[in-house]
């Protein structure tokens, strides 16, 4: 009895933890591309630059869903992966922004 209660708490555990980890990489990937829209509306974004950022958003996107396509969760490595596009799509965005090129 104790070790079915037990095994059925730490499942729940591990599928709240799962569903948490997906939506942090959802909320990053909307917080990233409400930084591009910001910086298209200051002006601080090319049109170009903007379009390529958004690629890298949606590349990102696309791996995430192909990643949850194979078994429904994210492992370790895979968020490590996402996580790391991530970062380096948001280094990307504020290079951009900050590159003093002039905007069109």
């Amino acid at each position: 009895m104790k070790a079915s209660f037990i095994l059925t708490v730490a499942l729940l555990i591990g599928v709240g933890i799962s569903s948490v980890n997906a939506q942090s990489v959802r909320d990053k990937s909307a917080h990233q591309r409400a930084r591009i829209h910001e910086g298209v509306k200051k002006g601080d974004l090319t049109k170009a630059e903007a379009h390529r950022l958004n690629r890298d958003q949606h590349k990102i996107h696309q791996k995430a869903r192909q990643y949850k396509c194979n078994d429904g969760r994210l492992s370790r490595r895979e968020r490590k992966e996402l996580k790391k596009d991530q970062r380096m799509a948001s280094h990307r965005i504020y290079h951009y922004k900050n590159n003093g090129r002039p905007r069109s």
